[in-house]
C-alpha cells in the first residue's frame, strides 16, 4: 500500500510540473481603503495607516503574485486561503497578509458603533453579554505572543469563538485546526501600532472597540448564515429536476465498473483525492469522524439537508464517473488538449490517465463542485437517484426478511454516516439469539464456476465484514450468502455453493 501512495504522489507531482495550465492566471489585486489615512486618529494614527496599506499590504499583494507565478489558475484569494495547504510557505505567509489585510480594512470604521440585532444576540447567547464577549478578546489578544491576529469567528456549527493564529495565518486557512468564517479580526504585528503606541500594545487593544464597523460584522454574519440556507434550497431544488439528469449508460457503467474492479489502485486513487476535493470545497460543512457526533464518520453534513450529504457517494458512484469525465473532457477540447482516455489502456497506463484527471479536477474543483454549475447539479441529480435505487434495493430485502424472520427481528441501519453504516452494515437480522449483520447489493447475474459461484455486475467490489452478503436482482430475485468464505477475484465476487443461505 505504501508502493502504490508512493506511486501516486509521484505521479501527481509529474502532472502539476508538466501539464499546462488550463486557465490564465489572474493577478490578484489591493483592495481599496475605504477611508482617508486619517479618518481612525481616535485608534491610529495617518502616518501608521498609510505606511501599513501602501507598503505592508500591498507588499504582501506583489509578494504573492510573484509567489504564484501564475499558479492560481482563476482561484480567488479566498480559495487559495481555503486550500493554503497545496501552496508553497511563500504563498501562504503572503496570501495571509493580503487577504487579512483585505478584510481588516472593512472591520474598521471612522464612527464608533456598537453591535446590534443578530450579532448582539449571537455575542449574548455564545459569551453571556457584550461586555464579557469585550473582556475575553482582549484576554486572548494580549497573550498571543509575537505577531499574529486575534478573530471573532463564526464556526461551522453556527456558533461564535474567539481565537488567535500566529503570523499571517487566517481562521479559513486548511491549515487551521477547528478554524472557521472571521467576522471581526485584529492586528497584532508591530508594524499596525507602534509608531502610536510603541511599547503600549494593551491600550492599541483597548481603542480597537472605538472604530470596530458592527455593520461589517452583521453583514457577514447575515451572509454566510443566509449562504447557508441559499446553498439547502439550492440543492433542494436541483433534487426535484430530475428530468436534466444526464448519467452514464449501462455499456459505460460496466466497461468503468471493470475498471475499477480489476484496477483497485486506480480506484484508492480516485476515492481518496474525490474525498480530498470535497472535504476543501465544503469546508464550512465537512466533519472528521465522530465530529459531527458519537460514531459519524467524515465528510460533507447538512448541505441538502440535516444530516450526512449524499454527496459522499461521489468517490464510490460509477453512475456519476461518467459525466464527471466528459464534462472535464469538454474542458480540455475548448482548451485544445488531449482528453482523459481509459479504454484500451493497461493498468499502468490507466493509472497515469486517472492522476492526469485528478491533477485537472484539482485545478477546477472549486467550479466543478459549485452547488451553481451545471456539472455539480447533474451529479447531485445522479446521486440522489441512485440512492434512492440502493434504498429501494434494501426495501424489498427488508420485506422479505421480515415476512422469513419476522418484523421485530429486522433492522434497518437508516443513518448514513453512523458507525455501522461505516462498516457496510445495512441490516442486522435477529435469529434464535444471534445478531447477523448484512451488506446489499444489486447484482445482474450469477454463473457457477467449478463449484463457486460468481456474482456479476455489483457495484463497488470490496471486502465487507458483515456476516451475510445479500444480492437483488430487478428488486425480485434475493440471494443471500455467508460471507465468510467469500473471494475476490478479477473483481468479482466468488462464493462456494454451500455459503449460499437463503434465495427468495
Amino acid at each position: 500500500m505504501r508502493n502504490i501512495k508512493n506511486k501516486i504522489q509521484l505521479l501527481e507531482e509529474r502532472i502539476r510540473q508538466n501539464e499546462e495550465q488550463l486557465h490564465e492566471a489572474k493577478k490578484i489585486r489591493a483592495e481599496k481603503l475605504p477611508y482617508g489615512y486619517s479618518a481612525l486618529r481616535q485608534f491610529i494614527d495617518p502616518e501608521t495607516m498609510n505606511i501599513h496599506y501602501n507598503k505592508h499590504y500591498k507588499g504582501y499583494i506583489s509578494k504573492l503574485n510573484d509567489a504564484l507565478e501564475g499558479k492560481n489558475g482563476d482561484l480567488s484569494l479566498e480559495e487559495i486561503i481555503k486550500t493554503i495547504e497545496r501552496f508553497s510557505k511563500s504563498v501562504r505567509d503572503n496570501a495571509g497578509g493580503a487577504y487579512n489585510h483585505a478584510i481588516f480594512w472593512k472591520m474598521l470604521s471612522p464612527t464608533e458603533m456598537e453591535p446590534k440585532d443578530e450579532i448582539l444576540k449571537k455575542i449574548n447567547s455564545n459569551f453571556g453579554s457584550y461586555t464579557n464577549f469585550k473582556k475575553k478578546f482582549e484576554e486572548y489578544a494580549k497573550k498571543r505572543f509575537g505577531s499574529g491576529w486575534v478573530w471573532l469567528v463564526l464556526t461551522k456549527r453556527g456558533t461564535l469563538k474567539i481565537m488567535t493564529t500566529a503570523n499571517q495565518d487566517n481562521p479559513l486557512m486548511n491549515v487551521i485546526k477547528e478554524g472557521g468564517h472571521p467576522l471581526l479580526g485584529l492586528d497584532l504585528w508591530e508594524h499596525a501600532y507602534y509608531l502610536k503606541y510603541r511599547n503600549k500594545r494593551d491600550e492599541y487593544i483597548k481603542n480597537f472597540w472605538k472604530v470596530v464597523n458592527w455593520d461589517f460584522v452583521e453583514e457577514e454574519l447575515m451572509r454566510l448564515t443566509n449562504k447557508n440556507l441559499q446553498e439547502s434550497n439550492s440543492v433542494k431544488k436541483i433534487l426535484k429536476e430530475q428530468s436534466r439528469m444526464n448519467p452514464c449508460s449501462e455499456e459505460d457503467r460496466s466497461k468503468i465498473r471493470s475498471m475499477f474492479n480489476n484496477n483497485p489502485e486506480s480506484l484508492d486513487m480516485y476515492q481518496s483525492k474525490i474525498k480530498d476535493f470535497l472535504a476543501e470545497v465544503f469546508k464550512d460543512k465537512h466533519y472528521e469522524r465522530n465530529e459531527y457526533g458519537p460514531n459519524t464518520s467524515s465528510g460533507v453534513y447538512d448541505l441538502e439537508k440535516p444530516g450526512r450529504s449524499i454527496i459522499n457517494y461521489l468517490n464510490t458512484n460509477y453512475s456519476a464517473f461518467c459525466p464527471l469525465l466528459r464534462d472535464l473532457n469538454l474542458v480540455l477540447s475548448r482548451a485544445n488538449m488531449e482528453p482523459i482516455n481509459f479504454t484500451g489502456k493497461n493498468k499502468e497506463e490507466q493509472i497515469n490517465e486517472m492522476a492526469r484527471m485528478l491533477g485537472f479536477i484539482d485545478q477546477l474543483k472549486f467550479r466543478v463542485f459549485d452547488i451553481n454549475s451545471k456539472t455539480f447539479q447533474n451529479l447531485f441529480r445522479i446521486l440522489s437517484q441512485t440512492s434512492g435505487k440502493g434504498n429501494k434495493t434494501e426495501d424489498v430485502v427488508e420485506k422479505k426478511f421480515k415476512e422469513k424472520f419476522g418484523t421485530e427481528n429486522i433492522r434497518r441501519i437508516g443513518e448514513l454516516g453512523s458507525k455501522e453504516d461505516m462498516m457496510g452494515i445495512d441490516m442486522k437480522i435477529f435469529i434464535d439469539g444471534k445478531t447477523h449483520t448484512a451488506q446489499v447489493k444489486p447484482f445482474t447475474s450469477i454463473t457457477n464456476e467449478d463449484g463457486n459461484l460468481r456474482i456479476d455486475g455489483t457495484a463497488n467490489v470490496k471486502k465487507y465484514t458483515t456476516d451475510w452478503m445479500v444480492f437483488v436482482r430487478r428488486g425480485k430475485d434475493i440471494m443471500v450468502f455467508d460471507n465468510k468464505d467469500s473471494q475476490i477475484k478479477d473483481g468479482t465476487y466468488f462464493f462456494p455453493e454451500s455459503s449460499l443461505l437463503y434465495q427468495f
